[in-house]
């Protein structure tokens, strides 16, 4: 199983790796590679005391199998915070293609 891993640099040189949910666990060290190891050793810690990691699947969106929409899939059309954002990553998007 991987996962997503965040790598920060920090002051001094120094990186931070973090996991997120469902895990929130971060761990530091002078190198990437040391502070993704870190990281593991954590993790491995976590699962050492009985807890478990596993994924699940859903039948939306397999082939074969009729589509049924969630319930506010559509609210994103009149919420103003999404709209918003979308503007704010429009403005981004046109502030980095600027010469």
């Amino acid at each position: 199983m991987e996962i997503v891993v965040l790598l920060d640099p920090l002051p001094g040189g120094r990186f931070r790796a973090r996991a997120g949910d469902p895990l929130n666990l971060a761990a530091e060290g002078a190198t990437v590679e040391e502070a993704t190891r870190e990281l593991g050793a954590l993790l491995n810690a976590m699962l050492a005391c009985g807890r478990q990691i596993t994924t699940i699947g859903t039948a939306i969106g397999k082939a074969g199998q009729p589509g049924c929409p969630l319930p506010a899939d559509n609210l994103y059309q009149t919420d103003w915070v999404f709209r918003e954002l979308q503007e704010a990553v429009a403005e981004g998007r046109r502030q980095d293609e600027a010469p």
